[in-house]
């Protein structure tokens, strides 16, 4: 081969034989991880999203119910009142929109846990590992520089979950369409109408808050020789992260109201990337672009940005650095 040809294939912006063998390597786990993904949604559309489990409380049949009822009325609510509720607290729930809590556990906990497990696998095994076991001194053996190494990998990886979250929403979208008209067709007058929007846009957030997760595990890959410090920067980043947006639900105004959460538990939400995907502004903004009557929220907007931004430097800074480091080859 000619030295030309040599210098031309060392400057190609990514490396089609390495994007082929990280395919291979990982085309299993990815075809995998992506149908579980969907399957979720299906499911969770179809049984739920087929029924109306979430009611709002009518304030006013409850007050015609104590007038009418007379002294009955004082045992039902003395027990209700020793079960921790009372019609004060039952106000309050009957203010709170119960679908926003299921949005949170769709869209932050169960709809993001496969593709976070797949982030944390894939992003380690694409330069960390390789390094660690010294399959990375035969990829640099060839025509192939370090840039265009970082670049495909992580290119590859982004692309990967790209598709995958492609996948997610064409899953949710089409569940939550046919569950509509099931819906509909057991109770035509108590459906809410379906924003297929709103769906998109919640996607959108999933995906970016795995956009940032993606930067951060594949920076500590690039950063780090070892895999094990690859593993336990972006790992422990998911982790933290994903176990944090649980114990943030817990103190939801939600949880508060019912008696099953604490103010205080509102602290673990400052540790979660998920709290960027503000769902109550998406859908806030949904609706008041699809001419319902509500007040339009843009916070959402820079809310993904800072994502995206965490996502970009975290990435960038793993790739400069392997770019210029010494490697145990």
């Amino acid at each position: 081969m000619s030295n030309e040809n040599v210098a031309k294939r060392k400057h190609t912006f990514i490396s089609k034989p390495l994007f082929r063998q990280s395919m291979k390597s990982l085309l299993g786990l990815w075809i995998a991880l992506m149908i579980g993904s969907a399957f979720i949604f299906i499911v969770i559309n179809l049984a739920v999203g087929s029924k109306n489990i979430f009611t709002n409380i009518d304030m006013d049949s409850v007050s015609l119910y104590v007038k009418t009822e007379d002294l009955s009325w004082l045992k039902i609510l003395g027990l209700l009142e020793k079960m921790g509720f009372n019609l004060s607290r039952i106000q309050i729930m009957s203010q709170i929109d119960l679908n926003s809590i299921l949005n949170e556990l769709v869209y932050k906990i169960a709809g993001v846990l496969l593709p976070m497990i797949y982030v944390m696998i894939a992003a380690n095994k694409l330069i960390a590992a390789q390094v660690s076991d010294g399959s990375m001194a035969y990829v640099l053996s060839t025509p192939t520089n370090r840039k265009t190494v970082v670049r495909t990998q992580y290119l590859f990886l982004l692309l990967t979950v790209a598709v995958m979250y492609v996948a997610i929403t064409v899953a949710a979208v089409g569940s939550e369409g046919i569950a509509h008209i099931i819906a509909r067709h057991n109770n035509p007058d108590n459906v809410e109408e379906w924003r297929p929007l709103t769906t998109l846009i919640f996607c959108l957030g999933s995906f970016m808050a795995m956009f940032a997760l993606v930067g951060i595990c594949f920076g500590a890959s690039a950063f780090f020789n070892k895999s094990s410090y690859s593993v336990a920067v972006g790992g422990g980043a998911c982790i933290i992260s994903f176990l944090s947006c649980i114990l943030g639900l817990f103190g939801n105004e939600v949880f508060v109201a019912v008696g099953i959460g604490v103010k205080a538990m509102d602290f673990f939400n400052y540790l979660s990337l998920f709290t960027l995907v503000d769902n109550t502004s998406m859908s806030a903004f949904s609706k008041a672009v699809q001419g319902f009557d509500t007040a339009i929220s843009y916070d959402w907007i820079w809310k993904l940005a800072i994502l995206a931004t965490i996502g970009a430097i975290f990435a960038y800074i793993g790739g400069r650095r392997f770019i210029k480091k010494d490697l145990p080859l």
